[in-house]
């Protein structure tokens, strides 16, 4: 399958694009079928996904990494936009168009411009759609607006208010709507749209004005070429009661939409430009000088809109699942009875006490927040450290003695060779099949050095018993209201944990979900998957007693402990 290649423009250098861009792409799931060009300016990370620098797109060879065209001038002062920082958004824009009409890629990404800024070198620049429209020699493209609550698709786009009703004669609403169908139709089957009225209760039949009359005639005219588009509806009332009808609502002008959309879709909605050639996405913020350069920009939005344009180059790409998303940010609270440091002096009383030494490197997969990895960093140990969620990462990333980190799921090959392998805090109960705890006992084989120990422990039945089944936890304060459940299926015995988000954002809460599910394994099972791996077992442990309980009946293990721990070792 030939490989997809998306482009990744930082925008205005002066602005917080290049800040987005670093913190989204750092611990981002690059797909396997696509290849990530930025283009402009980024601030380089030490750890993370790999980042190569190129100065052609045709040396973008491989999936796996980051490339990078580099384009900026020292000069440029953040936070200050400039004729210079207008010029250098140009020659990015200029750039990724050339090898965008050459055909050597699928999607482009944007981060915000400033017009003001471009205008000084080239006063007819009027913003990013109508920029791609011109260099691709398309006639008419349509400026949308895809989020969690409802899509939006504008009939005009940066116009004076005073000139919109003199834009919109039967001749444009006919054609601009038959596009606006005919784009998204390509992205939704059948889709039920929505018109909006120009004027205040769209227009009373003709009492504030005449423009709702003419766009409810093209609306009927319409029905004959099998488009139904139902309206036009006063905009003061239809965000409020209708606008959960329809897959898609189209604005008569930039902030009769904007507005609303931007008020409940904030860090989640994606700009998308229907009608070119190649696919355009991008974020719905601006270039926030004010905060560029003092790391407060969220990356949230352009996280959103690079995958926006994953899904339309790879239609049957699936959605990520990771179950530390939204939770990430309150992990750390949820597990603040936990005394790490005891944790850190056992593991590492278990390698001493078989080695007679320290690890020289160390590789905690399931890593989290990094509470552990960052404690052995601070005791200058050698640590790399992995999790599958980019948002644990991140947070992660933040703390003092940080690890190297980067972003990869426990089943997944290690690339490098290790003294001493961690997987804590029941993630090994998040392998829900025999066969996935063969693999990873696989994987960490093939990456200990002679001298090397793997350490994983489990929640058992015991500990789901008395802790988890059943459970029922609520957190309530003025801007959040979690819910926290948890249950064991004895027939399987999984145990799924739900956890409910309500965030307010503005004047409104919004939901969030995430499910876990765990598998709670009895101790033989544990020992008869080690038995057919090339690892040995050990010991056995309950982190509050030193004794090797090996030799301990597996079935009275269930029954006396909570957590265990198994510490293997090389065959």
């Amino acid at each position: 399958m030939k490989m997809k290649k998306i482009a990744v423009t930082s925008g205005d250098p002066a602005g917080i694009g290049p800040e987005i861009i670093s913190k989204a792409l750092r611990f981002y799931h690059l797909k396997k079928d696509v290849i990530y060009i930025v283009y402009g300016k980024l601030y380089p990370f030490d750890d993370g996904n790999e980042i190569m620098k190129i100065d052609d797109i045709d040396k973008a060879e491989s999936t796996g990494q980051i490339y990078w065209i580099e384009i900026d001038q020292p000069n440029v002062e953040t936070g200050k936009p400039s004729k210079i920082s207008g010029e250098i958004a140009y020659s990015i824009l200029e750039r990724c168009a050339q090898d965008l009409n050459a055909g050597k890629l699928e999607a482009v990404v944007t981060c915000p411009i400033s017009k003001e800024a471009i205008q000084k070198t080239h006063p007819d620049f009027i913003g990013h759609t109508e920029f791609f429209a011109e260099k691709s020699n398309t006639e008419d493209v349509i400026m949308s607006f895809w989020g969690p609550h409802f899509n939006l698709a504008l009939l005009t786009t940066h116009h004076a208010l005073k000139n919109i009703s003199n834009q919109l004669t039967e001749e444009f609403l006919f054609s601009k709507l038959n596009l606006i169908h005919k784009e998204v139709s390509k992205l939704i089957e059948k889709p039920k749209m929505a018109m909006l009225g120009l004027n205040p209760h769209a227009g009373e039949a003709g009492a504030f004005g005449k423009e709702d009359i003419l766009i409810q005639s093209v609306l009927k005219r319409l029905i004959s070429q099998n488009i139904k588009i139902d309206g036009p509806f006063p905009a003061d009332t239809f965000f409020a009661l209708k606008a959960a009808n329809y897959d898609l609502i189209i604005s008569a002008y930039h902030d009769q939409g904007l507005i609303p959309f931007k008020m409940i879709s904030a860090e989640e909605g994606v700009n998308v430009t229907l009608g070119l050639p190649f696919v355009r996405t991008s974020v719905e913020h601006g270039t926030a000088y004010d905060i560029a350069g003092k790391n407060k920009a969220s990356e949230k939005s352009l996280e959103k809109a690079i995958h926006f344009a994953e899904k339309m180059i790879l239609p049957k790409l699936k959605e990520d699942t990771t179950t530390y998303s939204v939770f990430a940010k309150y992990y750390d609270n949820f597990m603040d009875h936990v005394n790490y440091d005891k944790w850190v002096k056992f593991v590492l009383n278990q390698y001493h006490k078989k080695f007679k030494k320290s690890p020289q490197s160390i590789l905690e997969l399931g890593c989290g927040t990094g509470n552990i990895s960052t404690r052995l960093v601070k005791k200058g140990l050698n640590v790399d450290a992995s999790d599958v969620s980019s948002e644990m990462l991140k947070i992660a990333s933040q703390k003092p003695f940080k690890p190297k980190l980067f972003r990869t799921d426990m089943l997944s090959p290690i690339k490098k060779k290790y003294d001493f392998i961690l997987l804590l805090f029941d993630s090994m109960n998040y392998l829900l099949k025999d066969e996935e705890i063969s693999q990873l006992l696989e994987n960490v084989q093939q990456s200990l050095n002679d001298d090397g120990m793997f350490i994983f422990d489990i929640s058992t039945k015991k500990n789901c018993e008395k802790n988890f089944d059943g459970f029922i936890d609520i957190k309530d304060s003025e801007n959040e209201y979690i819910v926290h459940q948890s249950d064991l299926d004895y027939s399987s015995n999984i145990q799924t944990t739900k956890l409910t988000f309500f965030l307010k954002k503005g004047y409104l809460f919004e939901r969030k979900d995430e499910i876990h599910k765990q598998k709670i394994y009895k101790v033989k099972e544990i020992i008869s998957l080690i038995s057919e791996s090339n690892l040995k077992l050990i010991g056995i442990y309950c982190i509050e007693k030193e004794e090797n309980l090996l030799r301990k009946d597996s079935e009275t293990l269930d029954n006396l402990f909570t957590r265990l721990f198994f510490v293997l070792e090389k065959k």
